[in-house]
């Protein structure tokens, strides 16, 4: 008798695990798919706080890219321009070895020739001298102001480009 008893209940026990292992299994995958959601919602939330910082380090790099274009740009002219003036100079200092080279074959004539000349001949190349002198003492001058405000460029130069390169990167 007990088993016939038993038996009943063991249909119900079993029928009601039953229930009760479909819904939990139910519930396990209800919440399964919520943790699906949150973690969307939030990978979402993440990749969208970021997206201001990576914008900005986007542009930053962008502006960079064109700072460094535009000085790079700048440097090659400012080089192609150095080495223009450096072609005149030089043909300039061709120019005047071959001046001073003349005048120095002049010179030599006109002192060997000095000797024998007329005293107003001497006064006269003693005036041109003096003369020459002091147009060679003006111009030593110029030069030396040049020369120095040169100087102070360059110092000027080499003392703020350390500066933008500190901007730059």
């Amino acid at each position: 008798m007990i088993d016939a008893v038993l038996g009943k209940f063991y249909k119900y026990i079993i029928l009601g695990l039953m229930i009760f292992i479909f819904g939990y299994v139910f519930y396990a995958n209800s919440l399964a798919g919520k943790l699906a959601n949150a973690e969307k919602v939030k990978t979402k939330a993440v990749a969208d706080a970021i997206k201001p910082y990576q914008d900005a380090i986007d542009q930053a790099q962008k502006e960079k890219a064109a700072i460094m274009q535009t000085w790079s740009a700048k440097i090659i002219e400012v080089e192609q321009n150095a080495i223009k003036k450096i072609q005149d100079a030089n043909a300039a200092a061709r120019s005047a070895d071959l001046a001073a080279s003349g005048l120095s074959k002049q010179l030599s004539e006109a002192n060997k020739r000095l000797s024998s000349a007329p005293k107003q001949t001497i006064i006269n190349y003693t005036i041109a001298n003096s003369e020459l002198l002091e147009s060679c003492t003006t111009e030593y001058t110029k030069m030396a102001e040049i020369a120095d405000g040169h100087a102070i460029d360059v110092r000027r130069l080499n003392e703020s480009w350390p500066e933008l390169n500190k901007t730059l990167n």
